[in-house]
């Protein structure tokens, strides 16, 4: 049986009580361990050293390949080691059984590259768990020949195995999950049971085999590989079919962002042309009754309104770009305060009274990188940042060198992204508020073209915070081009804004 599954590490909500009852196990184990260790029934070892060596490799088998299986959407590890263990309990004594039980946990562990303390965490519960079947099996005068005798002492010896062995483990690691340990060994007591049921029923049949000749013990690996060769499969094929249904989920979740962005798509394209149409037909309708001032009052709506479209349209094409892996790099000595500031110039009369705030240092170093897509990415966080703070706040651009890039930053004094979308933000076709009555438009890709084009020169796009003080958003900027860029640079990017 398993010392600890991996599915179940001793960290939780609150891992110092777990630790503290890991270490009183492991010094109560270990000092146990020391005191059998010269207890080592030695004599009957060299009577039968092949049985002996032979039980104890196996048992080292065992811990280095256990059998995995799936159950309760976990990975059950069961270790065959305690068939062999036990068999050297009852053949060679406690003290024996013991020691072989802590070298394989070790090495088992060594090898599976464990933590030290959970090394010596399963050391010493393994060693107080064959502490424990022996003194059982010795105090109800448990023999070491095999017959009929055996069975009642050996029932309750495995009793004592598992109820030490599971309970130890157990509580270690409700303790350091905060649940209730009571509720916890019940939950998983069936299966430990039977698990352990199983693998000290087979210690007997071992010794029985060994008595009759030595090289028959090796025939109990042959069911075993059985077992975990279909285990093996049965895990796989559940990872497979949890992977299928993963995809299957992404697809329809995929679906149904894709129906919501048809329908925004729709609603955005409309808007605005159904305003052009209104101001011309208007135009046209009242004629030279408009006054000049009203004419261009209308002109210059509906020229925000095509502007608006354009951008629309040329997130559109962005994406169909970079979907299709034919977005070119055109690089260039950039000059990132120089960026920031003709992104201001050209947003700031859509704002609604914000305050812009542009901190860079002044020794911000020139780097070599594709204008047009850090113009995009900055644009579009600015944008951001005005269609979500409110009327009379500040958003803040901050420009600092870092490590062998520059780090800019877009700040606002918005509401903040719900922390549930804030995982989500950066998905194509995604968006916070996808309803047609929404107070902010946007088609739910211009972060997603955003960090694709960060991916595209070599950065990195992210969400530093969000919350009710505000938003910040980081763009990290390599100093030179990505390794992989073309040597000839196709043409620039359009520096199209784009919005969430």
């Amino acid at each position: 049986m398993s010392a600890a599954l991996p599915s179940r590490d001793v960290v939780g909500a609150h891992p110092d009580r777990g630790r503290l009852f890991a270490a009183a196990v492991s010094l109560a184990g270990l000092a146990v361990l020391a005191v059998l260790i010269p207890r080592i029934d030695t004599a009957a070892i060299e009577a039968d050293p092949a049985v002996f060596w032979l039980c104890a490799g196996l048992a080292v088998a065992g811990e280095l390949l256990p059998i995995r299986a799936p159950r309760a959407g976990q990975v059950e590890e069961i270790g065959i080691s305690t068939t062999f263990g036990i068999a050297i309990l009852l053949a060679f004594g406690t003290a024996a059984a013991a020691a072989v039980f802590a070298f394989a946990s070790l090495v088992g562990d060594v090898v599976n590259q464990k933590s030290p303390w959970k090394t010596i965490f399963n050391v010493a519960q393994y060693v107080l768990s064959v502490a424990a079947a022996g003194a059982v099996y010795t105090m109800l005068g448990g023999p070491r020949e095999m017959s009929a005798a055996v069975l009642g002492p050996l029932t309750l010896a495995a009793v004592a195995f598992l109820v030490v062995n599971d309970g130890l483990t157990g509580t270690a690691i409700a303790l350091s999950q905060g649940v209730s340990v009571r509720a916890y060994l019940l939950d998983d007591l069936l299966f430990q049971a039977a698990t352990a049921a199983a693998l000290c029923a087979l210690a007997p049949v071992v010794i029985v085999l060994a008595e009759t000749d030595v090289w028959l013990v090796p025939l109990m690996v042959v069911p075993v590989a059985a077992v975990y060769l279909g285990a093996t499969a049965s895990l796989h094929n559940t990872e497979l079919v949890h992977r299928l249904e993963q995809a299957l989920e992404q697809e329809k979740e995929l679906g149904r962002m894709k129906d919501d962005f048809a329908a925004v798509v729709s609603h955005e394209l409309r808007t605005p042309l159904t305003s052009i149409q209104g101001y011309i037909k208007t135009m046209l309708q009242l004629g030279p009754r408009l006054a000049s001032k009203e004419e261009r009052a209308f002109l210059e709506a509906a020229d925000r309104q095509s502007e608006r479209l354009r951008r629309l349209i040329e997130q559109l094409l962005a994406v169909s770009r970079l979907e299709s892996e034919v977005e070119p790099l055109s690089l260039s000595p950039v000059s990132l305060s120089e960026v920031a500031r003709h992104v201001v110039e050209e947003l700031q009369a859509s704002g609604h009274g914000q305050a812009f705030d542009l901190r860079f240092d002044s020794s911000l170093r020139i780097v070599e990188t594709d204008e047009g897509k850090v113009h995009q990415i900055v644009s579009n966080l600015v944008e951001n940042a005005l269609k979500y703070s409110p009327p009379d706040t500040k958003i803040t651009v901050r420009g600092a060198s870092t490590g062998d890039g520059l780090l800019v930053s877009v700040e606002n004094e918005g509401h903040g992204i719900p922390e549930e979308a804030q995982e989500r933000i950066f998905d194509r076709f995604y968006q916070v508020d996808s309803s047609t009555t929404r107070s902010v438009g946007g088609t739910g890709l211009g972060l997603y073209i955003c960090r694709r084009l960060a991916d595209a020169i070599g950065g990195r796009l992210w969400l530093e915070r969000s919350g009710p003080d505000g938003t910040v958003f980081r763009l990290w900027i390599p100093d030179g081009p990505p390794a992989d860029a073309p040597d000839d640079a196709g043409p620039q990017a359009v520096e199209a804004g784009v919005s969430r």
